[in-house]
């Protein structure tokens, strides 16, 4: 009792400087023997009092020696305890000496002579600062109520109630900004001081000073429904509620869902007060209307105070059936033969095949006509839950009436739980098989012609070839080019006839001679009508010259002295000459403009626009276009520039217009190159499928698409495997895509086949080797023991000036029996007669006989321009139990002889294309081969007898320069929807006037487009087509049985071809 007297003496006199504080907060907490915080009362917002404490009373040194002082540590909020003996206390310090310093604990621990300690009194007494004087209770970490009653600035714990076990230490933390606090205890005799000084806990707190406390997620996976609007996810606090803590969370992008698209990102801070255990994140989501299977949203807590459970999975449950797919057209065009019998038409599905589905097709006229032509028939294509492709028949009629290359369009329409793609009109070319009819073929002589402006009328030669029986006639029709009709000739539409024997007639076009000086000027002169059976040649249009006969004014004529000029990005200003030739008399003026072409003003360089003035006597005047350099690369880009408004006499030149480049200075970004990922790939026929994949290697910037599409090289599209063909989208930095082909096991020998793959038409990248390669099929068929039959090669070759090429046909396989095939010559883009001379036969091998045999087919040499063309070799109608191999059908490629001296050959990429009305827009292609060295140029006319130009369509027509390597050019023509029903129209495009040692091809000089009227029944198609495909081998077997039957006369020849029918 004597030292409880003592300690009441000391804080009567430290109460001396007591004063009154509001608002203070302390909050007292126990640590049990594992040193695991327990929560015992926040004495907040009580009133308290200040008390002046002396520093001595912290320092070691102010304890008696019989007290003991011992120093330990504290170790990451775990204690580390000295012995004790009995009846001495020690007072502990974590940071070493006998002074407590911001940042300490000073602790005492309970004499080990006692299992418990009921207190008598504590007083709580801050340093300096404040005293509390409370009412209510604490709780010891076993649960027990502690009562206890304040008089003044002494606390005071009475009665058995306060019994408390185990305690190693007493703590309390200052959430108030104080710096010590002092406990004082006697035990129930009074025999013994027990001591506690604590520092301020809070700096401990604030970095989880709560051991054994944490936040985490409830759970390792949550999961939602896709349309449940929202999810809540947990985070638990574990291992005690004491104090306030909190934890930072966020969603990541690790999961497959898509932030913005399939669920919101949210990110925040979680507060957890005193006591409080969970608290829940809400994360919206977002139900979208398309199939992507189930997706995961990462989860991710962060802080001091997080525990294990710091990451999580939330699973977004797809709501949305799979997709059932997009069907279309395998292509956009096909190709049959007359006497083919039927054409197999695949619909493709792709992008899903769940469940089934339905869709219609129907088949209309083009140029050929139902029921004479072809079976008009239209039905519905079924398609089961999984399936991705099907087949209608057309019923070919083989006629014999020649009418040349006819055409049939193709819809689908009305899909049932399928879509319908982007393929959904599609056109065939029905080959014609008769030879061209007695009565004729007309054409004009030339593909040009030229006349000088005062020579009154010029009469072009129309001839008749292959054929003069009976009287025929043709419509010959004018049109504008450069030349206007009515300026500068009179326009024309006249009837050129020709009597039964005639082969020469003129159509005559009346010239106007004005005396205005004008450069030369075109026109455009077509055939079309012919009648009585005759049919038009190939050169059913020309290209008339008037060349100008008026002198240039003594003015002189304005123009750039070049047509195209170019300068480095960062090249400061385009100096740009304009020249006066033929006259300077005179002060003259023109202006000038700049217009955007892929450059734009104001970004890539300085709009520039003005009057230039010549004075007498000056021929040269230049003007400046200042050029802007930005970072951003753009690729090369380009500047229109134009001459207006002459005046003082003067004219403007042809060349009146020019082309500015910005070379774009800064490097391209690593856009990548995509190939296939082998050269060549292997199949089992009876795999059933084989999946090619393409890399993008090299970069992975930004978006990039390319077009991928199988053809024919032994195997057989149809009967080998199923055409694929479409378009590979990649994302941005993404480097892998895939497509499958299906393969079909038949039942038939036919050794190893293959067809090849090839990419096109990259778009935001570009393409590197392999960008073709070949699949190899290998047969699991047994060979028969007669053996297979078969070409020694896919390609044979031969120059036009060889007299004939020898075609190796080898028996591989088995020798037994005697066995023949027959062989036979077919036209590809060679023709028989003019080309080549038409070869059939058989040939024989005996019992045991193997190895090969051949057969010789004629070349003929013309003295025509022509590419290279191609004949078409066949075997059919096996005999004595052999079979057809891999390689039954081959080629042969004929090299012209009079293109060796040209510098290039131009022509179209096709001889036809059709467009739907409604299709905005389509893309003619003009080709250069042989040779692409230097600067060459070719006039491009437009005519038509039924489409009207700014009405029907828009096109940009005059001379193509080819710049020194470019190989292709592209016209876009703008193709204008109406609401007339007016039929189908047909515009001619057609090539002049090649400049720089270039030649036309006169076999693909002209280009007819089909505008494809979308008011009228016949539907149309719905985008450039024309030409291409390959005719599958039966097909072309059936043709051939029918030829062989012909001439031999044995059945057996059609029935041998049906052995081919897969």
């Amino acid at each position: 009792m004597r030292n409880i007297k003592s300690l009441l003496r000391l804080l009567t006199l430290l109460m001396a400087g007591v004063s009154l504080q509001s608002n203070a907060a302390v909050t007292v907490y126990c640590c049990d023997a594992n040193a695991e915080a327990q929560y015992i009362q926040d004495l907040a917002a009580l009133q308290s009092v200040t008390v002046d404490l002396t520093g001595e009373s912290f320092e070691g040194d102010a304890w008696t020696s019989s007290r003991n002082t011992t120093v330990f540590s504290v170790t990451n909020q775990n204690l580390t305890w000295g012995a004790s003996s009995t009846g001495v206390a020690g007072i502990q310090t974590s940071m070493g000496g006998g002074d407590v310093h911001e940042g300490e604990y000073l602790m005492f621990a309970v004499d080990d002579t006692s299992t418990h300690l009921t207190p008598d009194k504590i007083t709580l007494t801050a340093n300096g600062i404040t005293l509390y004087g409370v009412g209510g209770w604490f709780r010891s970490s076993n649960g027990a109520k502690l009562a206890f009653t304040t008089n003044g600035d002494v606390v005071d714990f009475t009665g058995a109630q306060a019994t408390v076990f185990d305690w190693k230490f007493l703590g309390f933390i200052d959430d108030g900004g104080f710096s010590t606090l002092l406990v004082e205890t006697a035990d129930e005799v009074g025999n013994e001081v027990k001591t506690f000084f604590s520092d301020d806990f809070t700096i401990a707190a604030q970095a989880g000073a709560f051991p054994g406390q944490d936040l985490q997620f409830s759970s390792a996976n949550y999961s939602v429904n896709e349309n449940a609007g929202s999810v809540a996810v947990t985070v638990s606090r574990n291992g005690g509620t004491t104090g306030a803590l909190s934890i930072d969370y966020a969603t990541t992008a690790d999961g497959t869902a898509t932030a913005g698209q399939d669920f919101t990102a949210v990110s925040g801070t979680l507060d957890f007060a005193d006591g409080e255990t969970s608290k829940q994140v809400t994360i919206n989501i977002l139900d979208d209307a398309v199939f992507e299977g189930d997706e995961t949203v990462g989860l991710l807590l962060t802080g001091t105070d997080v525990g294990v459970l710091n990451n999580a999975t939330l699973t977004i449950i797809e709501n949305d059936a799979p997709p059932a797919g997009s069907v279309e057209f395998s292509g956009s065009s096909y190709r049959v033969y007359e006497d083919a019998g039927t054409l197999s038409v695949t619909i493709q599905r792709s992008g899903g095949s769940e469940g089934s589905g339905t869709i219609d097709y129907a088949i209309s006229d083009g140029s050929a006509t139902g029921g004479s032509d072809y079976n008009a028939t239209s039905g519905t294509l079924a398609f089961i839950d999984g399936q991705v492709s099907g087949t209608f028949d057309i019923a070919i009629t083989d006629d014999a009436l020649q009418e040349g290359t006819e055409s049939i369009v193709l819809n689908l329409s009305n899909p049932v739980s399928v879509m319908l793609g982007d393929r959904d009109i599609a056109e065939v070319s029905i080959i014609d098989n008769e030879a061209s009819p007695a009565m004729g073929s007309i054409q004009f002589s030339g593909s040009t012609y030229s006349i000088a402006e005062n020579g009154s009328e010029i009469a072009l030669p129309v001839v008749r070839i292959s054929g003069s029986m009976g009287a025929v006639s043709v419509v010959c029709t004018t049109s504008d080019s450069s030349a206007t009709a009515g300026n500068d000739y009179t326009a024309t539409q006249n009837t050129v006839s020709f009597a039964n024997g005639e082969v020469i007639q003129n159509c005559r076009i009346p010239i106007v001679d004005d005396s205005s000086y004008e450069n030369d000027e075109t026109l455009l002169v077509t055939l079309s009508s012919p009648t009585n059976g005759a049919v038009l040649g190939t050169t059913s249009s020309t290209t008339v010259t008037i060349e100008d006969n008026d002198p240039v004014p003594a003015a002189g004529s304005l123009q750039f002295d070049q047509t195209s000029y170019q300068l480095t990005e960062g090249g400061s200003t385009a100096s740009i000459t304009v020249s006066r030739s033929g006259g300077s008399s005179g002060s003259v003026n023109v202006d000038y403009a700049t217009v955007d072409g892929t450059a734009t003003a104001g970004s890539d360089y300085t709009s520039a626009s003005g009057t230039i003035n010549f004075a007498a006597g000056v021929t040269s005047v230049s003007f400046q276009v200042a050029i802007l350099d930005d970072a951003i690369y753009e690729g090369d880009e380009t500047v229109s520039l134009v001459l207006s408004n002459p005046t003082g006499g003067a004219v403007t030149g042809s060349a009146d217009t020019a082309q500015l480049t910005i070379l774009d200075n800064e490097s391209a970004p690593a856009t990548g190159a995509l190939v296939f990922t082998a050269s060549e790939y292997f199949a089992d026929e009876l795999d059933g499928s084989i999946t090619v994949s393409v890399e993008r290697q090299g970069g992975s910037t930004g978006a990039a698409q390319v077009n991928y599409i199988t053809s024919d090289g032994t195997a057989i599209a149809g009967a080998d495997y199923a055409v694929a063909s479409g378009t590979l989208a990649f994302a941005d930095g993404e480097v892998s895509q895939s497509f499958e082909i299906f393969i079909n096991d038949d039942a038939f020998f036919e050794g190893t086949e293959n067809l090849s793959l090839q990419l096109s038409d990259p778009f935001g990248v570009t393409l590197d080797d392999p960008a073709s390669s070949v699949i190899t099929i290998a047969d699991d068929d047994d060979p028969p023991a007669a053996g297979a039959l078969d070409f020694s090669t896919n390609s044979y070759s031969v120059d036009e000036t060889g007299t004939s090429i020898s075609i190796t046909v080898i028996r591989s396989g088995g020798t037994s029996g005697a066995i023949s095939v027959d062989y036979a010559t077919l036209d590809d883009s060679a023709t028989a007669s003019s080309d080549y001379v038409f070869a059939t036969g058989t040939v024989n091998f005996a019992n045991g006989e193997s190895g090969s045999k051949t057969f010789e087919v004629t070349i003929v040499d013309d003295s025509l321009l022509e590419q290279d063309e191609r004949i078409r070799l066949v075997l059919a109608n096996v005999q004595g139990g052999a079979v057809l191999g891999a390689l039954s059908e081959s080629f042969i490629t004929i090299s012209d002889d009079e293109a060796q001296s040209a510098s290039a050959i131009l022509g179209f990429s096709t001889s036809s294309l059709s467009a739907n009305e409604t299709a905005g827009s389509v893309n003619i292609t003009i080709t250069r081969s042989v040779t692409v060295s230097g600067e060459i140029s070719v006039d491009l006319s437009a005519s038509s007898s039924d489409a009207v130009a700014g009405t029907d369509y828009n096109v940009t027509t005059g001379t193509v320069r080819f710049a020194n390597g470019e190989t292709e050019k592209t016209i876009t023509v703008e193709i204008l929807d109406n609401t007339v029903t007016d039929g189908n129209r047909t515009i001619t495009f057609a090539l002049a006037n090649a400049i720089g040692t270039a030649v036309i091809d006169s076999n693909s000089g002209t280009l007819t487009l089909t505008i494809i009227d979308d008011e009228s029944d016949s539907g149309g198609d719905g985008g450039g087509g024309g030409g291409g495909g390959s005719m599958g081998s039966f097909l072309m077997l059936l043709m051939l049985c029918t030829l062989f039957y012909l001439r031999s006369g044995r059945f057996s020849a059609c029935t041998a071809c049906s052995g081919r029918n897969k």
